[in-house]
């Protein structure tokens, strides 16, 4: 797996990276638009609320956007260092579009979730929030952090999915 460039190197280090790691970026981008069928096959089975098929439609829209914009630039076999360039920059965006599309995920999935699973989704929520904000200004401290974050939040969601709900027991009257 590589990371690919961001719109702070220049043109001619973009196109070069692109060129040289091709086959590598290809399969990247192909494996993260296959890894999304799972992810929305599991985020539909969540406790359905207004915004949260609408939440994932838009991170999914994100997460494709930053797939294809790879693929194009490799597709473009030597692109100019200016539409390299170009095209890095709105790859930018749309990755800081994912992460914010991530944070809203991860609040409306919680909805109807206890307390303590609500706040998690949004210590993830203002995590990738961040990250978004802090990749917009060049600065990578959260480029691990928040998707890690996102992806213990998933496993923890996956779990309480798959544990059986706890019974509610009726107070009885010689219980008060």
């Amino acid at each position: 797996m590589v990371s690919l460039p961001t719109g702070a190197e220049t043109g001619e280090k973009i196109a070069s990276f692109y060129k040289t790691n091709g086959s590598v970026i290809v399969a990247q981008q192909i494996l993260g638009m296959i890894a999304l069928a799972p992810f929305v096959a599991f985020a539909i089975s969540l406790n359905s609320n207004r915004w949260l098929k609408p939440a994932i439609a838009v991170f999914v829209a994100f997460e494709l956007v930053t797939n294809v914009i790879p693929l194009v630039i490799v597709a473009t076999s030597g692109p100019s260092a200016g539409t390299a360039h170009t095209l890095t920059v709105a790859e930018d965006l749309a990755d800081a579009a994912l992460f914010a599309s991530a944070a809203a995920f991860a609040v409306v999935a919680t909805v109807d979730d206890p307390v303590w699973i609500r706040a998690v989704g949004i210590v993830v929520a203002l995590a990738c929030l961040a990250r978004a904000v802090a990749g917009l200004l060049e600065i990578n401290a959260l480029d691990l952090v928040a998707p890690l974050a996102l992806i213990a939040f998933v496993l923890l969601l996956s779990i309480r999915r798959l544990l059986p709900a706890p019974r509610r027991v009726a107070a009885s009257p010689h219980d008060l």
